[in-house]
């Protein structure tokens, strides 16, 4: 919209292709389009700036502080990654380094592979290695109850069937869907299975 806009100011500040044009009014529609683009602008800029941080580190992470700390951005958990859930962080993460690691569950989750190549890539000490599958902690599924068409509009459990722990990090009780989340890893498979069913994705990824 914004490149329109730009497009048609541009237009409007050109001169007069044939006799009778009115300066005036051109003048007025250049100005109306400058303010519509700045006000465009004004909101795209505030919605970022308000845009909650939604991406998971890969698993294994330590805590926050200590992977900026320790992670040198050398790509390599990105390049091993056969499911490409692991990304790049770029300037749309606010706050994020440049290409620092991340997932996005929406994109692609966390498939949790059972050799974890992207944990024995990092030489760093960032990522490090689980006892089991199971033991990952990327962050916590939270169902929102208003969004989930399972129980009041049809029987749904699409989160549960796809996720790699059923019945043990999300059950189905009275015909919803209930987290545990001390069993919950995070990975976000439900939340992209839920996107398939849902037009209003019912399931968040919160990181940990």
């Amino acid at each position: 919209m914004l490149d329109i806009l730009k497009e048609l100011i541009k237009y409007s500040t050109g001169s007069p292709t044939g006799e009778g044009v009115d300066a005036r009014r051109r003048e007025f529609f250049r100005d109306t389009l400058t303010q519509a683009a700045d006000a465009l602008g004004e909101v795209a800029r505030i919605a970022a700036a308000g845009r909650p941080k939604r991406y998971l580190r890969p698993p294994g992470a330590v805590a926050e502080e200590d992977f900026l700390s320790l992670c040198t951005i050398c790509d390599e958990c990105i390049k091993v990654c056969p499911h490409y859930a692991v990304r790049g962080a770029d300037d749309i993460d606010s706050g994020l380094p440049l290409g620092s690691p991340i997932i996005d569950p929406l994109e692609q989750p966390c498939m949790l592979c059972e050799d974890f190549p992207c944990i024995k890539a990092c030489k760093d000490g960032a990522l490090l290695m689980p006892g089991r599958r199971e033991d990952v902690r990327m962050g916590v599924a939270v169902v929102d109850k208003e969004s989930c068409i399972s129980g009041d509009i049809q029987f749904c459990q699409a989160c549960v069937i796809a996720c790699p722990f059923p019945e043990e990090a999300i059950s189905m009780k009275d015909g919803r869907p209930v987290v545990n989340r001390e069993k919950c890893t995070g990975c976000g498979i439900c939340e992209k299975a839920c996107m398939t069913v849902n037009s209003a994705c019912a399931i968040k990824i919160i990181p940990r």
